[in-house]
């Protein structure tokens, strides 16, 4: 569809310059326009991209933590949040969404980040345990589970845990999904 529309503006470009040879002003103007639109469109495409992958990765933090609520452990071999896109794009939204909904997804992604920070730590601290075991390297039991932490450590995890809210069906990702399902035409 965009191939159709470039080569639309090529021979819209064409056919001016054949009558501008004396106004040679009117082909910068037009070349100066469709650059300008391709760079519109590029810039809205990259907005849409963005805000699918951080519908993704709340999607995807929110099942670890709802899983976690179930079961009562994480895995410690994944993280909850294995990529941050929302730290990296956060000025592609910063006109479209308000404060409240911005506070809610930064809020989101920091907990999730600091979850894993503690899941992390945990693990080298198991895996630490394992490797110093005194029966000799590699004869520890290697944990991968939340499951049998000392009662502060999960009561910690479980504490962030608690303080992650739902954010997935919300105004703030109802507005992304916006961006996200976008058709080209709707994105100029």
């Amino acid at each position: 569809m965009i191939l159709a529309i470039l080569n639309a503006i090529d021979a819209t470009l064409v056919w001016l310059t054949s009558g501008v040879e004396n106004h040679p002003s009117l082909a910068v103007l037009c070349a100066g326009a469709f650059v300008f639109i391709v760079y519109l469109a590029q810039k809205s495409n990259d907005r849409s991209n963005a805000a699918k992958l951080i519908l993704q990765e709340i999607r995807y933090a929110e099942q670890k933590v709802q899983n976690f609520k179930g079961h009562g452990s994480y895995n410690l071999n994944e993280k909850v949040l294995p990529t941050n896109n929302w730290n990296n794009n956060i000025s592609l939204f910063v006109k479209e969404l308000g404060e409240t909904e911005i506070d809610q997804i930064s809020d989101f992604y920091s907990s999730a980040a600091r979850l894993d920070e503690v899941l992390k730590a945990v693990a080298d601290f198991r895996n630490k345990q394992a490797i110093e075991s005194p029966d000799g390297p590699g004869t520890g039991t290697i944990f991968t589970t939340t499951a049998d932490l000392p009662k502060t450590a999960g009561d910690l995890i479980k504490k962030i845990s608690e303080g992650i809210t739902t954010l997935y069906n919300t105004p703030a990702t109802s507005k992304l999904r916006q961006f996200a399902d976008r058709k080209w035409y709707q994105k100029l």
